[in-house]
């Protein structure tokens, strides 16, 4: 079980930051559109401001959404699901499993 929290943790922290480092490249490619549109208005050219990705980003999942999503949320929190389970083997001990152990 304390593994098994521990990994769940370790996950979430990952995310957390991932999600903040998303957030960070997403405002950096705002800051180069920025300078994009300049050089176009300046040298008058058509320089596309974005690349397809980060357009995808920008308007799938833009920084408010990730925030949104980070300040809904503290680390370490549990879903909570009800779920029924029924005892199939009389209570006796569970065998040896790989995964858990």
């Amino acid at each position: 079980m304390k593994r098994a929290i521990r990994l769940r943790a370790t996950a979430d922290r990952k995310a957390r930051g991932y999600t903040r480092k998303l957030m960070d490249a997403i405002g950096a490619g705002d800051d180069a559109a920025g300078v994009i549109n300049e050089l176009n208005r300046v040298y008058n050219v058509d320089l596309s401001t974005q690349t397809i990705l980060m357009h995808s980003l920008w308007e799938n999942s833009g920084q408010e959404v990730l925030l949104d999503k980070l300040n809904q949320s503290t680390p370490g929190e549990e879903v909570l699901l009800q779920v029924m389970i029924p005892d199939g083997n009389g209570g006796v001990a569970l065998p040896a499993n790989g995964v858990l152990d």
